[in-house]
């Protein structure tokens, strides 16, 4: 699974509506969108049900993502994301909750490394007219956004 054909997508007028196909993993799907569209920062927000799940959090004093894998099928109850540049390329930051399709609808959320989309995602994103950098930050070890530029 991976990147199979180019998403639907429309624009809108301060950015794009873009529909995801059953098969196609999420991240590097938007991620080779931004590359093939020149498109380094955007806000998104999306809805819709995915399944081989990667979620996980940012421990602050190991200094490390913790991820689990997670089968589903899942319902994105909630997905918020951005776009912005590392090292001159378009990165994909995504958060996620993410309830169980079956009675129990226990949900989980976190910062999403992974996900393929089962029968549809639905995305909306806002273009973001000024430079969206992420540089690495001492305090925290992550690459956090600046508008510095």
């Amino acid at each position: 699974m991976g990147y199979t054909a180019p998403v639907q997508a429309v624009q809108i007028h301060n950015g794009f509506f873009l529909i995801f196909e059953p098969g196609e993993e999420f991240i590097s799907t938007l991620t080779r969108f931004c590359e093939e569209h020149e498109k380094h920062w955007a806000q998104f927000q999306a809805i819709g049900t995915v399944v081989d799940v990667e979620i996980g959090y940012y421990d602050l004093q190991s200094r490390e993502y913790i991820f689990r894998e997670e089968e589903g099928p899942f319902e994105v109850a909630s997905m918020d994301g951005n776009i912005a540049e590392l090292n001159g390329v378009p990165t994909v930051h995504a958060h996620a909750v993410l309830s169980r399709c079956d009675d129990t609808l226990e949900t989980i959320g976190g910062h999403m490394r992974k996900a393929v989309v089962a029968a549809t995602l639905e995305l909306c994103w806002w273009e973001v007219t000024q430079p969206l950098i992420r540089r690495y930050d001492d305090d925290t070890g992550l690459y956090l956004i600046t508008t510095a530029v």
